[in-house]
C-alpha cells in the first residue's frame, strides 16, 4: 500500500509518501511529482519519506530523477536515510561527470 499527499504553501510543496514505494505504485509518485512541478518552477519541492517502509529499484529510480531535478528529501530511520544518501551521492557523482560542450 502507498499513500501520497501534498501540501502547497508559498514556500513550496511537500509531497508526503507513506508505505511501500515499490512496483507499479511508483508511477503514482512520479505522476504526483510531475503534477506538482508543472506549476511554479521557482517553488521548492520536498519529498517527506518518513512514512516509507521500503523502496525497490523502480522507487530508487524515480527518487534519483527527483533528486536530479532539485527535489529535497526528508527521511527517518536508518534504512530509508541510507537509501536517500546513496541516491544523493549517485546524483552528485553523475552531475560531476556531465561534460559541458561549448556552443
Amino acid at each position: 500500500m502507498l499513500r501520497i499527499s501534498t501540501v502547497t504553501t508559498q514556500a513550496g510543496t511537500l509531497i508526503k509518501v507513506e508505505g511501500k514505494l515499490a512496483g507499479p505504485l511508483v508511477l503514482e509518485l512520479e505522476r504526483t511529482w510531475h503534477d506538482v512541478g508543472s506549476g511554479d518552477s521557482a517553488a521548492s519541492i520536498i519529498a517527506d519519506l518518513c512514512g516509507v517502509t521500503f523502496i525497490d529499484g523502480k522507487g530508487k529510480g524515480v527518487l534519483r530523477r527527483m533528486c536530479d531535478e532539485g527535489v529535497s528529501f526528508r527521511s527517518c530511520g536508518p534504512d530509508i536515510t541510507a537509501t536517500i544518501d546513496e541516491i544523493k551521492q549517485c546524483s552528485e557523482s553523475a552531475s560531476k561527470h556531465v561534460r559541458r560542450v561549448p556552443a
